[in-house]
Order: structure tokens, then C-alpha cells, then sequence
């Protein structure tokens, strides 16, 4: 004749097995329906109010003008958001959106790269005779300074690349790899600009 299990014992088993299921990894996952993201229209809002509202990106909202003319306009493509205790830290790229054809873009920057003196001795206020009298340039300066002679090289060869043949409405991917901190505030989102060891350019003058 088997033994009968005791009363206690018996007890002690389903308070175990709750113990263990409630221990289980599987209820402590983590579920990302928890925290409230921001959709990525209301994190380029953001990055759109800082750029236009930093004193420090005067000179770059100029050159968006100059590249992107004046229907053109610089766009967020947000590849990863990632919560920060309280805060979220946006990682995107920034695109170039053309309201102009990019071989006019290119005109209106090296225009404005040649100084006036020199740029009225030109035969032809041409994108080809800018190229030519900036390639040139670069190779006067070649050797007392080799550093903005390459400079200067480079920003001809690679903006005829991204630019040259793109047609208006184009998107630019002039940026990859930038980092914002996206903060609520009481009229929405916030964004600083983080540091990033990942940023590169690519489609902007050296």
C-alpha cells in the first residue's frame, strides 16, 4: 500500500508551482507597448524647430537655401528611437529635399564660392565655368595649402555626383548617422543635438 501524501504536502505544491510561474521569464518580458514613443512625424517636428530656431545653424539653413532653393527644405529620416529615463534619443539621417533642378543648385553654390571680381572675368556664368575656375583654383593652392586645395577638390567631385543630375523634387541624403535627445515639454517635443561618432557626410561641401 502507497503512502498518502500529507495535507501540507499537498498545499505546498500549488503555492511552488505558482511561485514558479509567476517567476517565469516569460512574464517579465519587456513590452515596448509600455512606453509612449513619439511617432516619427512628431520627432521630425522637433528636429525641424530646432534647425530653424538655432542661432548656430545660420550659416547651414543658408546653404539648405542655396542647394535646395527656395521650395526645397531639410527632412528627417529617423532610423531608431531609443528611451533614455524620461527622454528619447532619436537617430537619423538628414535628407535634402530639391525644390529646384540640382545642376541650379550647384550654379548658385560655386557662384557664390567665387569671388565677385573673379566671377565677372569669366567667359560664361556657366555651372561648367565655375567647375573649371574652382578645379583650378584648387590646383594653384595645391602647394601652400594642400589641405584646402583637396578640400576644394573633393566638394567639386563629390556635390556633381549627388547633384548634377538630380532632378527638382529629389531627396539628397546629405547626412547619415545623426543623434538627437527628444524631450516632452509643455508645448510638444523638444530636440538637442547629440554627438555622434557615427555621423558622416555626404553630400554637403568639405
Amino acid at each position: 500500500m502507497q503512502p498518502v501524501m500529507s495535507t501540507a504536502r499537498l498545499l505546498i505544491v500549488p503555492a511552488l508551482m505558482a511561485l514558479l510561474t509567476a517567476c517565469s521569464p516569460g512574464d517579465n518580458e519587456f513590452k515596448p507597448g509600455q512606453i509612449a514613443y513619439p511617432s516619427d512625424a512628431q520627432i521630425t517636428g522637433a528636429l525641424q524647430q530646432q534647425f530653424a530656431s538655432d542661432p548656430n545653424s545660420a550659416s547651414a539653413r543658408e546653404l539648405v537655401k542655396t542647394l535646395g532653393g527656395d521650395k526645397g527644405e531639410l527632412r528627417y529620416r529617423i532610423q531608431r528611437v531609443v528611451y533614455r529615463q524620461g527622454a528619447f534619443e532619436a537617430q537619423y539621417d538628414a535628407v535634402l529635399h530639391l525644390g529646384q533642378p540640382g545642376a541650379q543648385s550647384l550654379t548658385a553654390l560655386y557662384a557664390s564660392m567665387i569671388p565677385e571680381a573673379e566671377r565677372q572675368k569669366l567667359k560664361a556664368q556657366t555651372l561648367e565655368a565655375y567647375e573649371a575656375w574652382l578645379t583650378q583654383q584648387a590646383a594653384s593652392v595645391e602647394k601652400s595649402a594642400p589641405d584646402q586645395a583637396r578640400a576644394l577638390s573633393r566638394t567639386v567631385e563629390v556635390l556633381g555626383k549627388c547633384y548634377r543630375e538630380a532632378p527638382a523634387g529629389a531627396d539628397v541624403v546629405v547626412m547619415q548617422g545623426l543623434s538627437a535627445l527628444v524631450s516632452p515639454e509643455r508645448k510638444g517635443l523638444y530636440a538637442e543635438k547629440l554627438p555622434s561618432d557615427r555621423a558622416t557626410i555626404l553630400c554637403l561641401p568639405a
